[in-house]
């Protein structure tokens, strides 16, 4: 990750973060938009086992990797892997992920606003979301409601700002760490 700007999500309406803003701008009617269907709903355990057995190096945690604290829920960090980025639970552990085109938390970290700050934060590190690469971007009911909120809390201007510091001075933190080239 570099240290450029992050990703405004505020910079475009509600309708083409949860789309992609090219087929929003090319749409023919709003209703053809979006895919939102329970069936594409997983538990983490099994998106995190579907990815381990697919490509296991795609979720090692780099020393490097850009890390950020969540001002959602004291204690929970995210962190970039090869395949997204997780969630870790106070303890460390993985416990939620937009790993692929899957957003996902374990059940018992719902309700601290992690899978909406997890959605802002991808989008603020990539300048993009994996569910815009998709034939028609789909999501479960609770994954769309958490892109929404997402998206609300962008155009949160007191909580963008906050998350954009904290974003920035990981990325500056990994940029010091990185060793220069010999000349």
């Amino acid at each position: 990750m570099s240290d450029k700007e992050p990703f405004d999500p505020s910079s475009i309406c509600e309708a083409a973060f949860l789309a992609g803003p090219e087929r929003y701008e090319s749409r023919d009617d709003e209703d053809d938009l979006l895919d939102i269907d329970d069936i594409f709903g997983k538990d983490f355990g099994a998106v995190w086992g579907d990815q381990k057995a697919y490509d296991p190096d795609s979720l090692t945690i780099g020393k490097d990797a850009v890390r950020t604290p969540s001002l959602m829920a004291e204690g929970y960090t995210f962190v970039d892997v090869e395949a997204g980025l997780l969630v870790l639970d106070p303890d460390g552990k993985a416990c939620g992920g937009y790993i692929g085109c899957d957003l996902s938390l374990d059940d018992e970290h719902q309700g601290l606003g992690l899978g909406a700050e997890l959605v802002l934060e991808f989008a603020m590190r990539n300048g993009w979301l994996p569910t815009w690469n998709l034939d028609e971007a789909a999501y479960s009911e609770a994954g769309a409601g958490a892109h929404r909120r997402a998206h609300a809390m962008a155009c949160d201007r007191t909580f963008f700002a906050a998350k954009r510091e904290e974003l920035m001075k990981a990325m500056t933190l990994e940029a010091d760490c990185v060793p220069a080239l010999a000349g």
